[in-house]
């Protein structure tokens, strides 16, 4: 099972490159086409519309195909995105890829993470190494695009995602891994049954009406994270008068931050409760959203956007766990409207956001991301709601018995 741990935390070093190589290379692939931000944000909802396919086929493939083929395709669809893209075809053609670039990583994403997090004994583990490993990627991919910017032509950044991409594939192509893989995929079907069995027995299925604010929040942080971490340089660059490869760096300062935080935020979502571990990094990420806004130093803003990215690291792991904490039994169902409802957020908001950053400019733009991490604050507090009548409920049952 290490082994196994092992291979996905590479893929999903992998899936961190895809996610954010069309962010990184943005304003070069803005002044390449002569398109402007808004057309950035269809490009950003282009990716995330496939993202959402990708984790919707990903449960049905899964069963139909197994997870072995389910993850190949998904690579598959990587190497022939990045593989085409350095040929600089038309913006519309860039658009189609950038669609099937999102349907790759995200299949990829959804068939490893269900098949680790529902076959571990620690999934919550797991799902901490997972993130470690996807933040790894994001955080590389900036920095090699920074210096391959500088050298060569820039769409040439897309190969690292294509041999990426290639290792991946041939690694779980490989024989040697498959007697694992098979094991885990049938230890996986039977806690699958047995978590259907208990929860059906117990006549507790989460009403989508109580599932609601989750959704809202995930939704609402997913868009948010995708959001500045694919338009962040192309704020800096704007707000500060930066060069490409100097407003890159805001990012990679970001994801950073995201690695370094996703280290420590299962244990300190654990000493603190979950709910109080979210309240608080969404309200610090509120704050320093706004913070931005309003400075005028740009060494003060790579400082800021480096606790934006400490406070929104552990966010989204641990609203999972916390929405099956508050629902148990329905890991798999829980867990896949959440991820739908990110990539449906994460398609979405960055539309709102290239609107507003050819619009408004920077300043504007910050405010409405800092307005986004206020209503995940409300989110919360509807949802502690619910968590408490949860509670009474199971209480009140187990006096009656």
């Amino acid at each position: 099972m290490k082994r196994m741990i092992g291979l996905g935390c590479l893929a999903y070093f992998m899936v961190g490159l895809a996610t954010v190589a069309f962010g990184a290379l943005l304003p070069e692939l803005l002044h390449s086409y002569g398109k402007n931000y808004a057309d950035g944000g269809r490009l950003v909802f282009a990716q995330f519309a496939g993202f959402l396919c990708g984790v919707l086929l990903a449960p049905g493939w899964s069963v139909r195909l197994g997870y072995r083929r389910t993850i190949w395709l998904g690579m598959l669809a990587l190497v022939l995105v990045h593989g085409v893209l350095p040929l600089q075809q038309h913006w519309f053609f860039v658009l189609g890829l950038a669609a099937v670039n999102g349907l790759g990583f995200g299949m990829t994403q959804t068939a490893i993470g269900t098949l680790l997090l529902e076959s571990t004994e620690r999934p919550a583990v797991t799902m901490s190494r997972l993130e470690v490993a996807f933040g790894l990627g994001a955080l590389f991919m900036p920095l090699a695009s920074g210096y391959l910017i500088a050298r060569y032509p820039f769409a040439s950044a897309f190969a690292v995602v294509a041999l990426f991409a290639v290792i991946n594939l041939l690694l779980w192509s490989s024989p040697f891994v498959a007697p694992r893989r098979q094991a885990a995929e049938a230890s996986l079907n039977d806690t699958v049954m047995q978590e259907e069995s208990s929860a059906i027995s117990e006549n507790r299925r989460p009403r989508f009406s109580k599932l609601a604010f989750f959704i809202a929040f995930v939704f609402l942080y997913v868009g948010l994270e995708i959001s500045f971490a694919n338009f962040l340089p192309s704020i800096f660059a704007e707000r500060f008068q930066l060069s490409s490869s100097r407003a890159t760096l805001s990012v990679t300062l970001f994801w950073v931050a995201m690695v370094i935080g996703r280290l420590f935020s299962g244990y300190m979502a654990e000493r603190i409760n979950y709910f109080s571990f979210l309240f608080c990094s969404a309200a610090g990420a509120a704050l320093s959203l706004a913070w931005v806004a309003v400075t005028k130093d740009a060494i003060a803003a790579y400082a800021l956007v480096f606790l934006i990215g400490l406070f929104l690291s552990g966010i989204f792991a641990m609203i999972l766990v916390y929405a099956n904490r508050v629902f148990p039994g329905y890991a798999k169902q829980t867990t896949s409207l959440l991820i739908a409802s990110g990539g449906i957020g994460g398609a979405l908001l960055p539309l709102l956001i290239g609107w507003s950053l050819e619009q408004r400019q920077g300043t504007g733009t910050l405010w409405i991301l800092a307005g986004s991490a206020l209503l995940l604050l409300a989110c919360l507090i509807r949802i502690r709601v619910v968590e408490r009548a949860r509670a009474a409920s199971r209480q009140e049952r187990l006096t009656l018995s």
